[in-house]
């Protein structure tokens, strides 16, 4: 016979029983914790990306045609072609300015203990009165 199969699990005494049921616990909170950390961390990333590229195509679309667009550069006026560099200047630097505060953000993020409350709904709950028709 094999000696796997014929030793029995140890027996645990009621204290080491409840020391483990803590520390599953724990664990199972510390994983809880980090698992909303993250998710703040990408909803924040998503919204803040969103926030700054959005707000730079909306400056695209209205005033785009000052440095010509999608048009190709070698078709470009010389007013066009300074147009698209200052374009060029300020968008580079808000990009940057959105990354660096983004990142920052998310170093602040990262400093605090951050808990989900997750979705809550409150169903109510309705007596059942003897005097009405069942259905079905």
């Amino acid at each position: 016979m094999d000696s796997a199969a014929t030793t029995e699990a140890p027996v645990l005494s009621h204290g080491q029983m409840k020391a483990m049921s803590s520390r599953m616990k724990q664990a199972r909170e510390e994983r809880f914790l980090e698992q909303s950390r993250r998710r703040l961390d990408k909803i924040v990333t998503t919204k803040m990306k969103t926030a700054f590229i959005g707000a730079l195509a909306a400056f695209e679309d209205e005033f785009g045609e000052l440095w010509g667009g999608k048009t190709p550069e070698d078709e470009l006026t010389a007013e066009q072609l300074d147009m698209r560099e200052l374009w060029n200047r300020a968008r580079t630097n808000v990009l940057n300015n959105g990354n660096t505060q983004l990142r920052a953000l998310r170093n602040e993020i990262a400093n605090h203990v951050i808990k989900w409350n997750r979705y809550h709904m409150d169903l109510p709950v309705k007596p059942v009165d003897a005097k009405e028709p069942k259905d079905g």
